[in-house]
């Protein structure tokens, strides 16, 4: 993961208590609805920025709050509240996108937390240079989620495990 924040970037920084939390989650896949479920426990009042209108029509039934739009449309961050939001999360699969969504916010407010999801590394590096404060990099999340389930399954301690080996 790559973090300004922790580079002596930008910080989401704490509201206080008597306040609205605000979050718009670009994405309404598995990745985004778990973050709005965090973020909704959290106190956040989520909006949910999603292109698939099955999921739209579907997720507001259920109440959510949730627009059909483009989050590298600058007109639809606005209307989902960019200007008084706290953080945005770019859940969509597109690198692409997520790039677009990270300069069209950062454009309209520099301040929000912008947090980006990316497939590779380089991408990643590239949302960090459009305004993102916190890029999630699948391949390094994969890379040590594969390390540490191979080093648990044969080591133990840091020694190989003679008997999962021969297992």
């Amino acid at each position: 993961m790559l973090s300004r924040s922790l580079q002596g970037g930008r910080s989401a920084g704490k509201q206080q208590m008597n306040q609205t939390r605000r979050a718009i989650v670009a994405g309404f896949g598995p990745v985004g609805r778990l973050v709005c479920e965090g973020l909704a426990d959290a106190g956040f009042e989520v909006t949910v920025l999603e292109t698939n209108p099955q999921t739209v029509e579907t997720q507001r039934r259920l109440g959510r709050r949730i627009l059909a739009g483009d989050a590298c449309d600058p007109a639809t961050l606005r209307e989902a509240g960019i200007e008084t939001a706290d953080t945005l999360v770019l859940t969509m699969p597109s690198e692409d996108d997520a790039l677009r969504a990270c300069r069209a916010a950062h454009a309209i407010r520099p301040e929000v937390f912008i947090s980006a999801r990316t497939n590779y590394l380089s991408k990643g590096m590239l949302a960090a240079k459009a305004g993102a404060d916190h890029v999630v990099v699948e391949e390094l999340v994969t890379a040590e989620a594969m390390r540490d389930a191979v080093v648990g399954h044969l080591c133990d301690d840091g020694r190989p495990n003679a008997k999962r080996l021969d297992d």
